[in-house]
């Protein structure tokens, strides 16, 4: 791993372990195992970092979450993104999406934290319409959306709840109701 990669993944790491404001540069560098000066070559502002260890989580998120997915059969890809999201929020050290996260902390829209996590986000709903166009859903968009805003609760529900059972079912059996209730219009 080269230098600028060691500082990223060290960033990022503190900044979803402490949030984005609270996390200092003498943190980073000391994280990085780098000076202040080699941390500052790199990237030459703390915002620099922040957008670069938002990319790197990106890239993480998506190479996981499609290795879970596609895995399994064509059938089982809707539900198995919410089992991604499931075992992702059982993980030790969960502090729910480095995203919504950085959306929080840096909540105007034109905030280059808040347009990364917006186009993550963007992405996420795009992949979920291609799993939804493959499974032959009626209405791919939409049935999109839907376990879109179930995924994005369960997060949220498991970062601040915790990864409760009567949460994971609740978010089951919505997406369940959802895939079921498509599957009876297409056949009516």
């Amino acid at each position: 791993m080269n230098t600028a990669d060691q500082i990223v993944t060290a960033a990022l790491h503190e900044f979803y372990g402490q949030g984005f404001h609270a996390t200092g540069v003498d943190q980073l560098s000391s994280a990085a195992d780098v000076t202040k000066r080699t941390l500052y070559r790199h990237f030459p502002s703390k915002d620099h970092l922040i957008d670069a260890a938002l990319h790197l989580r990106d890239a993480q998120f998506f190479e996981r979450m499609q290795c879970h997915v596609e895995a399994m059969p064509v059938t089982d890809r809707l539900m198995a993104y919410l089992s991604y999201l499931e075992s992702w929020g059982k993980e030790a050290g969960f502090h729910g999406c480095t995203f919504i996260n950085a959306a929080a902390e840096y909540a105007d829209h034109d905030a280059a934290p808040h347009v990364i996590a917006n186009m993550h986000k963007q992405r996420v709903r795009d992949y979920l319409r291609t799993l939804c166009t493959r499974a032959g859903a009626s209405s791919p968009d939409l049935l999109a959306d839907q376990l879109f805003l179930i995924g994005e609760g369960l997060i949220v529900a498991m970062q601040v709840m915790g990864c409760s059972e009567p949460i994971l079912r609740a978010a089951k059996r919505s997406a369940a109701a959802l895939l079921q209730s498509g599957s009876n219009s297409e056949q009516g």
